[in-house]
């Protein structure tokens, strides 16, 4: 399937959002002292990851018959201390 340039430039726009919740996410809960609150923070952030590689995942099955998607997974993707 062809996607056209409006959606791409949806896709890219929510993957920036959801990279930027995944590393706000990460910051906040090194920042914590309760380990239960730190926790949730943890588990919201590895949903945001989830989601990201979905849509990640989705932009290059819509892709695969051209031009992969150039957007590299997180960095420091592993949330667990």
């Amino acid at each position: 399937m062809q996607l056209s340039t409006k959606d791409l430039n949806y896709l890219k726009d929510e993957m920036s959002w959801e990279l930027l919740a995944f590393k706000k996410c990460h910051h906040y809960a090194k920042e914590c002292q309760d380990p239960q609150v730190k926790q949730l923070i943890d588990d919201i952030g590895r949903k945001h990851q989830q989601h990201y590689e979905q849509l990640l995942q989705q932009l290059n099955a819509a892709n695969a018959g051209g031009t992969q998607a150039t957007q590299p997974a997180p960095s420091g993707a592993n949330m667990t201390q």
